[in-house]
């Protein structure tokens, strides 16, 4: 059920895109440095202006960063995650695993064993150094349930990470593992301090025991017999050593969670909860340094500010109290011609979809499911609640994605045939069904447009507006027909369609249960050649679609403003290299300050 809310996190989630943008310039002509990929190109063709160190750049999102060891549940904001930690490996422009990053190279062995070369000179913002053994120490921590990493499930393939030297590891797995290189380009791949790591563990460890301690202590008084009495003894030495060695490493430690310590660009200043997090420059970061660019990042410092509320992101914005923010997609035509601000729309890898339970309830019948998905203008959706700016889905991957099936298009808007479906399901004079969807203002727009159109064919749908918590006991207990819902960073594709289609994944938990989709998925995920994974997904989503899994609606575009001080991004560039331009390229003020 953890992982649920990542998705759960709804229509506010909608709005943090995959990127650390900060700006919308207007897009340039690209060559490729001859040896090099394009992106490695930061000249007059990128960008005319030269960049200029200083000043806090202030943005707005509309919730608060959450948690801030990436292993750990809930984080709710992964773009400010991504100023202070980096992944080994990043996605292209059709969400890829190709750009490396920390890992500097790798190389298949067979198809159980791969050789990785990580990059020397990076430090994390303690002062550790980012080695073989950080990473090994890191893969272990992950995977020992005690530290409760939500991420252990996604490296579950890991047999074992061995140090060949002080920065190349070998990885040994299971079974052939597809998802391999999507995983450490994902959430399992954020770069931890080993050093914090064990201290953040030694915390939980010290307080666990010392609750036994207390316990033995008892016991040890207590107890009458003498054999007894010596082992309860023994076990309060033992439980004092193990209290000692926690408390020492524990020293003046302080919890990742709220104080997080990784590679990247930006390091934790301060915080307040559902309020704003401040971040400061890093002035070690090794990548400026590595191409010969030291005064990177650009930016002396990074306020993040929680504004749920779109319109009063707008308002600061246009005040002068904002440099750069999110907008709902009605307030485009706002800000998409005032020259005083650069605006624009990107493609999203996020779905916005009905989900559906299978399990119980009249959503069991397959043609209740089409009746359903047949009575919603699809269209009409994204027309009128995204104002045209979201692309009609055919399934889960966007048309953008490598895994996507180009064969697959949006089902039909024909309410004629959901009448006629819903007649022949025993509900000729209509019938009523349950969900529920996220309590904010996009969801409410959404949600009521729907329940409009399904209302012409005789569907009444009741969905209660929930808060993120609230929706975990409905979900839990399967206790909803249709959930409006939404599924963010669709990057990985075993990832998406295991939390979505396996009945023992925390997001599905049983709602659906279809062999072919299982079977797919399992050969996706132990697939390692890229062309046969391809036709795997394609044949999947066409057995989702055949099936009505879900009704699938659009993929979202994330619309973006900000002042004409902020400089440094290309649209082209991003469009074409994906996030390998994005993390290689930090934006800046024009005269250095806001």
């Amino acid at each position: 059920m953890r992982k649920r809310l990542f998705a759960m996190s709804g229509f506010a989630a909608m709005l943090l895109i995959f990127t650390a943008m900060t700006a919308l310039q207007p897009a340039m002509a690209q060559d490729s440095p001859k040896g090099k990929p394009g992106w490695m190109d930061w000249g007059p063709k990128y960008s005319p202006e030269k960049p200029v160190r200083g000043g806090t750049v202030r943005i707005a999102f509309p919730v608060y960063v959450g948690v801030m060891n990436p292993h750990h549940f809930p984080c709710l904001d992964w773009v400010t995650m991504s100023y202070m930690y980096e992944r080994l490996i990043h996605f292209d422009a059709g969400y890829r695993p190709t750009v490396p990053w920390l890992a500097e190279s790798w190389v298949y062995l067979d198809d159980l064993t791969v050789l990785m070369k990580l990059r020397k000179g990076v430090r994390f913002h303690d002062g550790s150094p980012f080695n073989a053994q950080s990473l090994k120490y890191q893969m272990e921590w992950i995977m020992d349930r005690d530290n409760m990493a939500w991420t252990r499930s996604w490296i579950e393939p890991l047999k074992s990470i061995d140090v060949v030297d002080e920065y190349t590891v070998k990885w040994r797995f299971k079974r052939p593992w597809g998802a391999f290189l999507g995983s450490l380009a994902s959430v399992p791949g954020f770069a931890v301090s080993a050093k914090a790591l064990e201290r953040d563990a030694a915390m939980a460890k010290m307080k666990k025991t010392q609750r036994g301690l207390v316990t033995a202590r008892r016991k040890a008084k207590n107890e009458k017999d003498p054999e007894k009495a010596e082992k309860a003894e023994k076990l309060v030495a033992d439980l004092e050593a193990r209290l000692k060695k926690y408390t020492e490493l524990a020293k003046d430690a302080k919890p990742l969670d709220i104080h997080p310590i990784g590679t990247g660009p930006y390091m934790f200043e301060s915080a307040s909860t559902d309020n704003y997090i401040q971040l400061k420059r890093n002035p070690s970061w090794w990548f400026g340094r590595s191409v010969g660019l030291p005064d990177m990042p650009y930016f002396d410092g990074i306020r993040v500010s929680v504004i749920p509320d779109p319109s009063v992101r707008l308002a600061n914005l246009k005040a002068g109290k904002l440099d750069f923010i999110l907008l709902d997609a009605v307030q485009y035509r706002l800000v998409k011609n005032d020259k005083n601000y650069n605006s624009g729309a990107m493609p999203m890898n996020f779905v916005v979809y009905l989900t559906f339970n299978h399990a119980r309830g009249p959503c069991r019948d397959i043609r209740v499911r089409k009746a359903i998905s047949h009575a919603i203008d699809r269209k009409a959706l994204v027309m009128g609640t995204q104002f045209g700016l979201g692309r009609m889905a055919s399934c889960v991957f966007p048309d953008d994605h490598w895994a996507h099936n180009p064969d697959l298009k949006p089902v039909s808007y024909d309410p004629a045939l959901s009448k006629k479906l819903l007649a022949e399901a025993g509900y000729p004079n209509g019938l009523t069904i349950k969900g529920f969807t996220l309590n904010v203002p996009e969801a409410q727009s959404f949600a009521k447009a729907v329940m409009a159109m399904l209302a012409k064919v005789g569907i009444t749908w009741q969905p209660v507006f929930l808060g993120v918590t609230g929706m975990m006991e409905p979900f839990r207990k399967l206790d909803f027909d249709v959930i409006g819902n939404l599924h963010p960073w669709i990057q990985e594709p075993d990832h998406a369609v295991t939390l979505m289609y396996d009945p023992g994944s925390p997001l599905n938990n049983g709602r659906t249960n279809n062999p072919k989709v299982l079977a797919l998925i399992r050969e996706g995920r132990t697939t390692v050649d890229e062309a046969k994974r391809t036709k795997i997904y394609h044949e999947l989503e066409k057995v989702l679609c055949d099936n009505y899994e879900d009704a699938w609606l659009w993929w979202p575009t994330a619309v973006l403003a900000s002042g004409k001080n902020l400089m440094g991004y290309s649209k082209d560039m991003h469009r074409q290299y994906g996030e390998g331009f994005i993390f290689s390229h930090p934006q800046w003020f024009r005269e250095g300050h806001p």
